[in-house]
């Protein structure tokens, strides 16, 4: 069955389990670390986009930096919200586009994780949301982007395991990101890729399976996309964040991560 990507993203809760192997406490660490080397301090406040649970969001903010969460998708708003209600935690939430958003003030740390940059499938959307984020950061604020490693473009391997159980609270969440059969196109270097989770706990069984067409993205094509943007400098290349290691690493390195600042206007 092949349907409409964002659905994944209506389960929430399954989708926070699925993921919660990450060390969210030492990504930020590695985060705060970027914005004391290259940005502007004291961080004062961050924006998580296509934030899902918004869990390094949550984790700013329980650490006493105003966070903001945006998403498009409703369910993971109101989940986020929830979550962050239930930690007593002051979390902002906004509903939007990640390419087309608004949002008083500004912020010194804007961060886009768990390759949602993939879902950025032209050179138009990359452009606009570059611009979008430019203009909610401060001069010398940092974007920090999460994105997968280009040996997955290029079919080198498999920087991340493809099927894996997560429990958390009862809840067991079986999934499967890409299979063998997916299917990838060359010249929009766009995966179709297969995505099911199966999930079963006290309130209840699930199974859905859903087609997620994801942008691969080169290192040079995206230093040449933040070029033609104009309102950030690459500063760094890490290939992780928890533990930060180099981007050019080739044994640790599992993902490539952007750390761009805004420059001044």
């Amino acid at each position: 069955m092949s349907i409409n990507h964002t659905q994944i993203y209506d389960q929430a809760r399954c989708y926070d389990v699925a993921f919660s192997f990450r060390d969210v406490a030492a990504e930020c660490d590695t985060l705060a670390a970027l914005v004391q080397r290259h940005g502007v301090e004291p961080l004062g406040r961050v924006l998580e986009l296509a934030a899902g649970p918004a869990s390094h969001a949550r984790e700013f903010a329980r650490r006493g930096v105003r966070a903001t969460a945006l998403d498009a998708s409703p369910a993971m708003c109101d989940y986020a919200l929830a979550q962050a209600r239930l930690q007593d935690l002051a979390l902002d939430v906004a509903c939007a586009d990640m390419c087309d958003f608004s949002l008083p003030g500004s912020v010194d740390l804007a961060l886009l994780l768990m390759d949602s940059a993939c879902y950025l499938l032209d050179n138009d959307s990359v452009l606009r949301h570059l611009h979008c984020v430019a203009r909610h950061l401060g001069p010398g604020g940092l974007y920090v982007l999460e994105m997968a490693h280009p040996r997955d473009a290029f079919r080198l391997g498999s920087s991340t395991e493809a099927g894996w159980t997560s429990e958390r609270d009862g809840l067991r969440v079986d999934t499967t990101w890409g299979t063998p059969g997916d299917v990838f196109d060359p010249i929009q270097q766009v995966d179709a890729v297969t995505v099911h989770m199966v999930w079963s706990g006290p309130e209840g069984n699930g199974e859905m399976t859903e087609t997620a067409h994801q942008r691969r993205f080169t290192a040079n094509e995206f230093d040449a996309l933040v070029r033609a943007n104009g309102e950030f400098e690459v500063v760094q290349y890490l290939g992780s964040l928890a533990h930060p290691v180099p981007f050019d690493n080739s044994e640790a390195a599992w993902r490539m991560v952007p750390v761009l600042r805004r420059r001044s206007p």
